[in-house]
């Protein structure tokens, strides 16, 4: 289902509720701030402990008092690190995995759109001269995005019905779509489901909860088409042998968790190496 979870005030959620938020939403989290200046930031891809990390090294520290927070369940366009969300409010809508004071407004989406290659369709027909299109992997959100560049905010918001909900950074904070937002520790938040007393496991996972028709998900929605380029890369960049590989896949990781992990780590190298050179100036 995803979860968006919203910091107007400055109050982060805790590493605990993160966690939890992303036990039910395993597939990526995300997280994007509005800077002093009125541009954004954002990493995404990344699970919570890093997340974490980084509200407590950098956000807090700089006095950020708006973020908006994702974690994602992958129900269209597969589990792959660059669906994740937010997607930047652009023609090309690029899948960035992070970006330092863009200006450009990023989207963030709670639910599944069905009906997103109808409105896609219908907005190309219209058209009296041809349209550039995103280029790479979709999904509902990523369209989300794009109409949203092409037709505004309000005017996305009618074609999205049902129980979906979306949020928007920009440069005065964040615009909220769709009912339903409830209030979890001083954040509004998509949904409650992640919180331990609202959540059940049998519900959740098939048939419906709460009214809401949910996503059976099995072993196969962890097998996506880049595999192989996944591979190339923990062998090209992170020097791993297929032993190594096979060896972490083993224990129950999937090949977008090795690479994640691998490039946390590498970024935790990178922040402490920045650290050090701030220190000796």
């Amino acid at each position: 289902m995803c979860v968006i979870i919203c910091v107007e005030n400055g109050e982060f959620p805790s590493k605990e509720t993160l966690k939890s938020a992303e036990s039910l939403n395993s597939h990526g989290g995300a997280i994007a701030w509005l800077n002093k200046d009125g541009t954004k930031s954002y990493r995404k891809g990344i699970k919570a402990s890093k997340m974490w990390k980084l509200i407590q090294r950098q956000l807090a520290p700089n006095h950020v008092t708006t973020a908006i927070i994702h974690f994602r369940i992958a129900s269209v366009g597969g589990v792959k690190p660059q669906l994740c969300h937010p997607f930047e409010i652009t023609e090309e809508v690029t899948l960035n995995m992070k970006a330092v004071k863009t200006t450009k407004e990023l989207l963030f989406h709670n639910g599944t759109w069905n009906e997103y290659t109808d409105a896609l369709l219908g907005f190309l027909k219209v058209q009296k001269t041809p349209v550039q299109i995103p280029k790479g992997d979709y999904s509902d959100s990523r369209i989300m995005a794009y109409l949203a560049f092409q037709l505004g905010h309000t005017e996305l918001n009618k074609l999205v019905d049902g129980w979906n909900k979306i949020a928007i950074l920009t440069s005065e904070g964040i615009v909220k779509y769709g009912s339903g937002w409830v209030n979890h520790k001083g954040n509004s938040c998509s949904n409650d489901h992640f919180v331990e007393d609202r959540f059940s496991f049998s519900g959740f996972w098939g048939g419906s909860e709460n009214g809401y028709s949910t996503i059976q998900a099995g072993a196969d929605d962890y097998i996506t088409l880049g595999d192989e380029a996944i591979k190339d890369k923990l062998r090209s960049v992170y020097r791993m042998d297929d032993h190594d590989i096979d060896d972490m896949l083993s224990y129950g990781y999937t090949l977008d968790d090795i690479l994640c992990e691998k490039e946390e780590m590498q970024q935790d190298i990178w922040d402490e190496q920045d650290a050090r050179c701030r220190n000796l100036d």
